[in-house]
């Protein structure tokens, strides 16, 4: 077992009781029949199990039971985070899950989807712009799309000029990583990602992820070296557990 935070889990209980629940509400997430509530909550369900499942079998060390589990939570978290009808509340925080579990592992309808829905993204509320500004990035990056430099300037002028800590030691190294990959700067690209997986492991240890499953892995950071491993043959040397290299190969 990974010593990631503090998490704890009945893990025994949740393998036992996740085929079930699967197969209740997979069904459910495509019933027309149904209210779009109930189909609204069978596909937060849905995507969220598998992710717990992924989540799970890389604390308990099955590694080979990580990646199906996340390419199966793809397409619905697509549908949390950005469908229409069965999106669920997302903020520019909260909404970078959904995003990086479709650019990580989403196939390429998924992608599709994703590339869509650039000029219409939206979040249901913003807490920091400088991260919202990131979220666009990220999405048209991580689809293949074009950037255009004042936006990526604009973005790190935002999150350099905020109070907000998190953005500044977190969401401005993403950003800068975004740069990086544009620019070719390797060396600025692998700085990024060390400082993205620092603030990461602090917040296992002290903050908000030292005993949730989400802290297990920095999705952020590991969408940043599969871009830069993909557009620049780069190679991420960042060793940590919050940064599983292995799902990207």
């Amino acid at each position: 077992m990974l010593k990631l935070n503090k998490f704890t889990e009945n893990y025994e209980r949740v393998f036992m009781r996740a085929p079930k629940v699967l197969a209740k509400r997979e069904p459910q997430v495509h019933d027309l029949s149904l209210s779009s509530y109930d189909r609204q909550q069978a596909t937060f369900v849905v995507a969220s199990k598998y992710i717990e499942l992924g989540y799970l079998h890389y604390w308990l060390e099955n590694f080979n039971e990580v990646k199906p589990n996340l390419k199966k939570a793809a397409p619905y978290a697509f549908l949390r985070g950005f469908d229409d009808e069965l999106k669920t509340h997302n903020n520019d925080w909260t909404i970078q899950e959904d995003l990086n579990m479709c650019l990580l592992f989403g196939n390429d309808s998924t992608t599709n989807k994703l590339i869509d829905l650039t000029t219409n993204f939206k979040t249901s509320s913003i807490i920091n712009q400088a991260c919202y500004l990131y979220d666009h990035l990220l999405l048209q990056i991580g689809t293949g799309q074009t950037l255009i430099q004042a936006d990526i300037d604009a973005a790190i002028n935002q999150a350099k000029n905020t109070k907000d800590k998190d953005v500044l030691q977190y969401i401005l190294p993403l950003i800068e990583a975004i740069n990086a990959l544009v620019s070719n700067d390797k060396t600025l690209w692998q700085t990024s990602i060390n400082k993205a997986i620092a603030w990461h492991a602090d917040e296992c240890k002290f903050g908000d992820y030292k005993e949730m499953a989400e802290g297990f892995m920095c999705l952020n950071a590991l969408t940043m070296a599969k871009l830069g491993k993909t557009m620049r043959g780069w190679i991420c040397e960042t060793d940590s557990l919050y940064l599983p290299l292995f799902l990207i190969d």
